[in-house]
């Protein structure tokens, strides 16, 4: 089954991205894959806040209310992490807890409302491995969903391939999925981090949107989709990568065909046209 969610639930919640994105129905398997949310919910909560967090935190995130498909779908998803948004002072949410929890690997993240406790420890009884409450505030979310990405991505004992990237003045560093040019660090959401770094390891090459979004990615859009997303998360990257965007002298277009980050700067191919 086919589940789209926006763009902006892929990694940041600007609202300039209004195509739809594939939800990832396999695991990535990449050293750089986005992880999986599934949230459900049988309540009203704060998906303003919730959604927007998860998208900070890396993860590509499918949100539906919770139906007799639940089951199915997480065993089809497998998410690293579910969010429960229930009121575990509810037989049927605790149930739903338990069978959750015998359906999925992944951590079980219940948000029950607040400001009160109640319901919270049975929740954990239940089979959930932490539950925060409505009230705790973004914030709170923010440092656990942190918490868990450094329990989720340690760092590796043997890196494959070089830890670092330079192209003329622009540095990646995967160790650290940083980026920066000359001595600024580029504040790139993961995403960007990926597609960027893909760029860099094909520096002098032309890439199709296809081939960078299987490389974020494990899942094939078509031709018409990928243009359309990776033309969102070009823009945005040229935008922090680039002294003037709208010429830009790091990812060039190449129209038709991909795109490029050019190895040479334009003092250069100025020079070699001539």
């Amino acid at each position: 089954m086919r589940e789209s969610v926006r763009p902006e639930a892929v990694e940041s919640a600007a609202t300039e991205c209004t195509g739809d994105v594939q939800s990832m129905t396999d695991r990535y398997h990449d050293d750089f894959r986005n992880a999986v949310a599934f949230v459900t919910h049988t309540r009203e909560y704060r998906s303003s806040d919730v959604l927007p967090a998860l998208a900070r935190g890396g993860y590509t995130t499918t949100e539906r209310p919770h139906d007799r498909e639940t089951e199915r779908l997480l065993g089809q998803f497998n998410p690293d992490l579910v969010v429960l948004a229930i009121d575990p002072r509810q037989d049927t949410d605790l149930s739903l807890v338990r069978s959750v929890g015998r359906v999925t690997h992944g951590i079980v993240m219940v948000i029950a409302p607040g400001p009160h406790a109640l319901g919270l420890a049975a929740a954990l009884d239940a089979g959930a491995d932490l539950c925060i409450r409505d009230t705790d505030g973004v914030d709170f979310l923010t440092s656990q969903l942190a918490a868990m990405a450094r329990r989720r991505n340690p760092a590796p004992e043997q890196a494959e391939g070089p830890a670092t990237v330079t192209v003329r003045d622009l540095t990646l560093d995967f160790d650290r999925c940083q980026a920066q040019r000359e001595d600024e660090l580029i504040p790139l959401t993961p995403t960007e981090f990926k597609i960027l770094a893909y760029l860099a390891r094909n520096a002098g090459k032309v890439v199709s949107p296809v081939e960078i979004l299987r490389s974020v990615q494990d899942y094939t859009y078509s031709d018409r989709e990928a243009q359309e997303i990776v033309k969102v998360y070009i823009r945005r990257i040229r935008r922090k990568i680039e002294v003037e965007p709208s010429e830009p002298n790091y990812i060039v277009n190449v129209r038709g065909f991909g795109y490029m980050l050019e190895r040479r700067g334009l003092r250069e191919r100025m020079a070699q046209a001539a």
